[in-house]
């Protein structure tokens, strides 16, 4: 289940980008004066190309995208200054939310993008003799190629899936946690990457989860599951409103450490689709992720296909910003499996997409709530707590 969410599309938002008119031009590139923006603050960039028949477009479409598999954000950019045949300065307003590397992208011509950094700074932007934002140079006298050294590479390391503590349970009463990371080996401009463009996309990632036992004595963990996994990702579909399908595939190893009868391990290959569909109010937003499987070696455990099954079905919906519920359904090839529901809602800002600290209750109820208890059911266990991803 990725990391995968701050609201990615507020009304103003969704406003803009009724209004404001898409980039219809395919030669248009972007440039800034500086590759840093701070949020909540206007910024400025300017768009180099062919204007068109009709001149310069007063306002242009653009998108904002986040890091990690958040819904892009649409914003719109205001013509300033005077133009000239080949340049034209707009002007935007970054949302206060955004936060981190992300990158803007001129609606409808996704070639026209931009990697910007966007941090808070105690002085905020610089502003020209007109009163509009700006900095010590001027934007229009700036191309593309003056700005391609100072793009700041999108970050390697990266949140993979939700991470939490939540309390609760019974016989015994417990803490459950998970943390999950994911980190990209090869830079996008790097030799590697840059000789075989396929690499730009594969991952590591690390996830573990942990079942700490609070009732006994000494309060150990009953079992933890360890999930390194190799994998390519990769987006095959990312249209102007926000919607996207994010697939990967590659391969997991899961064990829980242990030696002798409590040792339990699998190694598989998986193919995982994400798919994330927004309603017409164009903040809910409703994601599908189902995942299969193929078992390589199973001895510790020879048949937890049984319980485990060859698949599981992801389901999310709700807003980045507000209340989200997920879900995750299993089946084995005996009939029956697990379910577990998360339901959580921000109890602070969103520090950047995704990451904030929320209100966490969780349901489990199946088969398989540890790697060791795989064949094993558990009644249905309630916990709360927090969660930093989700």
């Amino acid at each position: 289940m990725s990391a995968h969410a701050a609201d990615c599309n507020d009304d103003a938002h969704t406003q803009e980008r009724e209004t404001a008119l898409p980039a219809r031009t395919a030669d248009w590139l972007l440039a800034a004066p500086t590759p840093r923006v701070s949020p909540g603050q206007a910024f400025e960039i300017v768009v180099t190309g062919e204007p068109g028949e009709a001149g310069w477009p007063p306002r242009l479409s653009a998108l904002i995208e986040l890091r990690g598999n958040c819904p892009r954000m649409a914003l719109e950019l205001t013509a300033i200054g005077a133009p000239s045949l080949s340049r034209q300065r707009y002007l935007g307003h970054w949302p206060i939310e955004a936060m981190g590397v992300t990158r803007l992208t001129l609606a409808n011509a996704a070639h026209a993008s931009l990697l910007l950094e966007a941090a808070p700074t105690p002085s905020g932007p610089s502003f020209s003799g007109d009163g509009q934002a700006g900095s010590a140079a001027d934007p229009s006298l700036i191309s593309p190629a003056d700005t391609a050294d100072t793009i700041v590479e999108p970050t390697a390391l990266d949140f993979h899936e939700p991470m939490y503590i939540v309390f609760g349970g019974k016989h015994p009463k417990s803490a459950r946690y998970q943390l999950s990371f994911r980190y990209r080996l090869f830079d996008t401009q790097g030799i590697v990457a840059q000789n075989l463009p396929v690499t730009q996309g594969l991952y590591f990632a690390f996830t573990q989860t942990s079942i700490w036992d609070l009732e006994s004595e000494s309060k150990p963990f009953r079992d933890t599951s360890f999930r390194p996994s190799l994998f390519f990702q990769w987006k095959a579909v990312n249209p102007p409103l926000g919607d996207s399908l994010t697939l990967a595939g590659g391969y997991e190893h899961e064990s829980n450490g242990r030696d002798g009868p409590d040792s339990r391990s699998i190694d598989t290959w998986f193919a995982r689709a994400d798919l994330r569909y927004h309603l017409p109010d164009g903040k809910t937003y409703i994601g599908i992720e189902p995942k299969i499987w193929q078992y390589m070696d199973k001895s510790d455990n020879a048949d937890i296909h049984r319980y485990r099954g060859h698949g599981q079905l992801g389901l999310r919906i709700g807003r980045d910003s507000a209340l989200m519920l997920t879900a995750i359904l299993r089946r084995g090839t005996a009939g029956v499996g697990s379910t577990q529901f998360d339901l959580s809602y921000p109890i602070r800002k969103n520090i950047f997409s995704g990451v904030g600290t929320f209100i966490h209750l969780q349901y489990f109820n199946g088969y398989g709530q540890t790697l060791l208890e795989y064949n094993e059911s558990s009644s249905p266990q309630f916990r709360i707590g927090v969660s930093l991803v989700r």
